[in-house]
């Protein structure tokens, strides 16, 4: 099974629109007990997902919505890959989820930073290739490279990877209006 994702630009009232039947966050985090699978340990979060009371049938998101709009498909690129890369362009990590769709849809909507729009689009050429350097730096750390027993998986991103993807984003930014921000739609 893989983790396809789609980033997407436009306003934030459309998103509503375009994801009928998601609900917006909590306004207030919520304490919730959850229980881990695999060690059946149960642990306490805090959480603005709203609570389901039951799985209602909901409508997809509205995919052609997401592909009249600027848009870049990709696999397997998530917030975990883009904390590092808003780390590398000196901005905060953070993420929203401005809409949640029912649990059993698999599908997630994440907001990216306000600042990386912007940021992308004002990066020259020495920019980028400062940022692509960063960014595999990070990448290619044990946190992304070994799993969680230590396990080395991969041997973690070149500049060159970092910047075949950078420019992907950096098209699409240009791409996006003043009043449109990025968004990341993931199918798992």
């Amino acid at each position: 099974m893989g983790i396809y994702t789609t980033f997407f630009v436009c306003t934030p009232p459309e998103l509503a629109a375009a994801f009928p039947g998601w609900l917006p966050p909590l306004t207030t985090p919520v304490k919730r007990d959850t229980t881990k699978p695999f060690t059946g340990e149960t642990t306490t979060v805090e959480s603005r997902e709203p609570e389901w009371t039951d799985d209602p049938d909901t409508d997809s998101p509205d995919l052609d919505f997401v592909f009249s709009h600027p848009h870049w498909d990709t696999k397997g690129l998530t917030e975990v890959e883009l904390g590092p890369l808003a780390d590398a362009l000196g901005l905060e990590p953070k993420f929203e989820y401005p809409l949640y769709a029912p649990p059993s849809s698999h599908v997630y909507l994440v907001g990216l930073p306000t600042e990386l729009v912007p940021k992308l689009v004002s990066l020259d050429a020495n920019g980028l290739e400062a940022v692509a350097a960063k960014w595999a730096a990070a990448m290619s750390t044990p946190e992304y490279t070994h799993s969680v027993t230590g396990n080395k998986l991969n041997d973690g991103w070149t500049p060159s990877d970092a910047m075949g993807i950078l420019h992907e984003f950096v098209t699409l930014a240009r791409q996006a209006s003043a009043d449109q921000r990025l968004y990341l739609l993931i199918a798992v």
